[in-house]
């Protein structure tokens, strides 16, 4: 039996996403908690609760929108990837760089902003203790890019619209809009890697393929967050 009426109208289709944009926005919060907790004697209880909660959410999450995704899609196997998948996510990748450096260039010289905000955040976020910089690694380059793509690709782009060009404008802002910026172009390059994304997902019909490129993308950006941290040490 179906897990939802294919026929549900908008309204129960914003408030599905809504559910699954709350359950993306919750981990960070959590961390918060875990930081502050840090800072206080005896809550080693609670802290371990909060690490176990944290992961259930992805967990919830990534069950929860891959059967959405299936569902809406009709599709119930995963296809494996193959040469001309590789190549999309290899020049996607590339435009993404390109795109991000102009973006940042740009955010350095007008508003002189090195990183973008949401960059400062998961830097805070990871300072915080110990605990907090593994589980942030650990979500960010594997935990956030299964979730994340199957909310704001698998779900979002097959739950509104029918024009191709739509659900990938849709999926890009939505995905920007929730990444912190206090600038213009640094929205931009959240938006526009949101729209490479769901452009990925679009041309190779595989969420696979976006999963593949949003964890390069995250291990590389982790990557440069952590070798900055060791040096500021």
């Amino acid at each position: 039996m179906a897990l939802f009426d294919r026929s549900l109208g908008w309204l129960a289709r914003v408030l599905m996403m809504t559910g699954l944009v709350v359950g993306v926005v919750i981990p960070p919060m959590l961390l918060r908690l875990i930081n502050q907790l840090n800072q206080c004697p005896n809550t080693t209880t609670w802290q371990v609760l909060l690490v176990i909660s944290y992961l259930l959410v992805f967990a919830i999450l990534a069950v929860t929108a891959n059967a959405l995704m299936r569902h809406y899609t009709g599709e119930y196997e995963s296809q494996p990837l193959k040469r001309r998948d590789w190549a999309i996510i290899a020049g996607s990748y590339a435009a993404i760089l390109i795109l991000e450096g102009v973006f940042q260039l740009i955010n350095q010289i007008i508003y002189h902003q090195s990183q973008t905000q949401n960059n400062m955040v998961i830097q805070d976020l990871m300072a915080g203790s110990t605990l907090s910089l593994w589980l942030m690694a650990l979500s960010a380059v594997f935990l956030t890019p299964i979730t994340e793509e199957l909310v704001f690709r698998g779900v979002l782009t097959n739950l509104f619209f029918k024009q191709t060009w739509l659900k990938v404008l849709l999926s890009g802002l939505v995905f920007g809009s929730l990444h912190s910026s206090s600038t213009v172009p640094s929205f931009l390059i959240y938006v526009t890697m949101g729209l490479v994304l769901a452009t990925v997902y679009q041309l190779t019909g595989k969420i696979r393929a976006a999963i593949v490129l949003h964890f390069i993308i995250n291990a590389f950006a982790m990557s440069i967050l952590l070798l900055h941290g060791l040096a500021l040490n």
